[in-house]
């Protein structure tokens, strides 16, 4: 049976694991690997507020990241 939260957080829940689904796809056209990428699911339990955990990485993948995003963000 569903509690209260999870009934309350459905759509959330969805929605964020289609923007994790993108995310994914975007950072792996760009090569970019980010090894604990997740939704927090206890969050969502507990505050009723979903969370896209991007998790720990190498320094070498955030490195990548960082200039991935530097490009996008160019004029």
């Amino acid at each position: 049976m569903s509690s209260m939260i999870d009934k309350m957080t459905a759509e959330d829940r969805r929605t964020a694991a289609d923007i994790l689904d993108d995310l994914q796809a975007v950072l792996s056209a760009a090569d970019v690997k980010l090894p604990s990428l997740g939704i927090d699911w206890r969050s969502a339990k507990a505050t009723g507020v979903v969370l896209i955990d991007l998790g720990a990485a190498r320094p070498d993948v955030i490195e990548r990241l960082v200039v991935v995003l530097r490009r996008g963000m160019r004029p």
